[in-house]
């Protein structure tokens, strides 16, 4: 068996030893390598089999190879770790911050939109089963809610309306009821004219009878736009923090960027762990998500090197900070899906 093995090993193609002499195609300078040195493009050829060519670009696109390893362990056992060798010009042995969050992003977001594709019945009426074993059916619960809050107001209008007639016969307006009327419509009005109003959460509720899925996948993409503006804002937070330390922006930026991505590497071991379906597996899933604060401050505290008391409290205001970037963004993603 071990030889016909080695016999049909020995009929595979070998991989050449990429060595280049002669002229740049791109540029036209004299190379001697695997790469120009005055633009730096590769001299690979790209007369060779087609899945050869796509397996190293997909490859070359989304470094799956020992940087992704080299990255991924100190991303979970040294926090700041990476920033520091990015910032010290150790780069080469690394994925690309950037590159990574953007190929874990989407990893992690196709996995949740698998998990949690509304598909069964129970799924789609989004029913909860309560303590006593009765089953709740939220989008009817919500769908009450609203209606209630409608009633209200138009019973309101009906008991100003009874007060136009007299005993007489003759017509007199109770201007009370008539103002608490006007000022109830009034305040329907000022809350629907908020951010998500009472004719927003019927649509959201119409949108996800119609079509439950269509509308996960929708508010996941919303979600993952609203995490790419919320980079930028986090890093900004983080720079006010420690303005006194003179850190440069781009270091912050890189702390928010690796910051993200060990949230995403947790939601995919996560939603790996869910599809499993062992229920000691799915609570240990659910538990990972509180590394998530721990790392964020051993981050603060290893990398800017301020004493644990200080650190606490810049950390206790730059959660608070996130937290209202991440709701306010949550929100406005509702917001553009009913718009």
């Amino acid at each position: 068996m071990k030889q016909t093995i080695k016999k049909y090993l020995r009929k595979l193609p070998k991989r050449r030893v990429q060595h280049f002499e002669g002229f740049c195609p791109n540029c036209e300078f004299p190379v001697n390598g695997k790469f120009c040195s005055n633009c730096g493009q590769s001299t690979k050829s790209f007369q060779r089999p087609f899945l050869t060519v796509v397996s190293e670009s997909v490859g070359d696109a989304l470094s799956v190879d020992n940087r992704l390893i080299h990255t991924l362990v100190p991303l979970f056992l040294k926090p700041g770790y990476l920033t520091r060798e990015f910032m010290r010009g150790r780069r080469a042995r690394y994925t690309p911050p950037f590159r990574l969050y953007l190929f874990l992003t989407f990893f992690a977001f196709l996995l949740l939109a698998y998990n949690h594709k509304p598909e069964s019945a129970a799924a789609k009426e989004l029913t909860v089963e309560t303590d006593d074993g009765k089953k709740l059916d939220m989008v009817s619960l919500l769908e009450e809610m609203v209606d209630e809050e409608e009633y209200d107001v138009d019973s309101l209008k009906l008991d100003s309306l009874a007060e136009f007639k007299k005993k007489n016969g003759g017509v007199a307006i109770n201007i009370g009821k008539k103002n608490v009327a006007k000022d109830s419509l009034k305040a329907k009005k000022e809350k629907d004219d908020g951010l998500i109003g009472d004719s927003d959460v019927k649509k959201l509720i119409e949108m996800w009878k119609l079509n439950p899925s269509l509308m996960m996948d929708t508010a996941f993409k919303k979600l993952s736009q609203t995490l790419l503006v919320i980079l930028p804002l986090f890093a900004l937070a983080l720079a006010l923090m420690y303005i006194r330390r003179k850190h440069y922006m781009l270091e912050h930026l890189l702390i928010s960027l690796n910051f993200h991505a060990y949230i995403f590497v947790l939601v995919i071991i996560s939603e790996l762990l869910l599809m499993v379906n062992l229920e000691f597996l799915s609570t240990l899933a659910l538990y990972l998500y509180f590394l998530i604060p721990v790392q964020l401050f051993l981050t603060m505290k290893f990398y800017y090197k301020q004493s644990w008391v200080k650190t606490f409290f810049k950390f206790v205001f730059v959660s608070f900070i996130y937290n209202i970037l991440l709701f306010t963004g949550i929100i406005m993603s509702l917001v553009a899906m009913v718009a």
